[in-house]
């Protein structure tokens, strides 16, 4: 075969218009919180790391931190090798992409998929004619419900998100602190 391959065949014409990162991002927030976490955050940075989440969600109490990597195309998806260095962050890791673009069985067990142009969605938009309303959740379907990494994220991975929140920043190790008897 010459050239270039077909990347992927959308499942439906929704999932086959070109569906930019933000609004795919916002889409995640916006599922995040009816989820119930109190922080929700986009492009997030912990304190001393290199990785960046595209949407995270904190638990209050219970150490549980939910991670989304936004996907807007198969290209996309196939170019990132970085993703599973999110894992020990997360107690839950999905990925949000447009139908089709990512297929169930490319990931891991654990790894849970959510997509945005599901057929089913698409029904919904055919028959709101007849008076069926839309709601924003029916826009994101989790083909693959993300099942949980573990039931805590670790000590250090916990304290450098905790730190970011906090601070905006990650405190140098140099900086006076209050054991050291500065700022009495």
């Amino acid at each position: 075969m010459n050239g270039p391959g077909i990347d992927y065949i959308p499942l439906t014409a929704l999932a086959a218009k070109k569906t930019t990162t933000a609004e795919l991002r916002a889409l995640a927030c916006e599922r995040m919180r009816r989820l119930g976490y109190p922080f929700v955050a986009t492009e997030f940075t912990p304190a001393g790391g290199a990785c960046r989440f595209d949407v995270i969600g904190l638990g209050r109490y219970t150490r549980q931190v939910r991670i989304y990597e936004v996907k807007s195309s198969r290209a996309d998806f196939l170019a990132d090798k970085k993703w599973q260095s999110y894992l020990p962050f997360a107690t839950h890791f999905a990925f949000v992409a447009p139908a089709g673009a990512i297929h169930r069985w490319e990931l891991d067990g654990a790894v849970g998929l959510i997509e945005y142009g599901h057929p089913s969605f698409e029904r919904m938009i055919a028959n709101r004619r007849f008076g069926f309303r839309i709601r924003p959740e029916d826009a994101l379907r989790a083909s693959r419900p993300a099942r949980r990494l573990r039931d805590a994220v670790a000590g250090d991975e916990w304290t450098a998100l905790l730190e970011t929140i906090a601070f905006g920043r990650p405190l140098p190790d140099d900086e006076p602190t209050f054991t050291d008897g500065a700022g009495i």
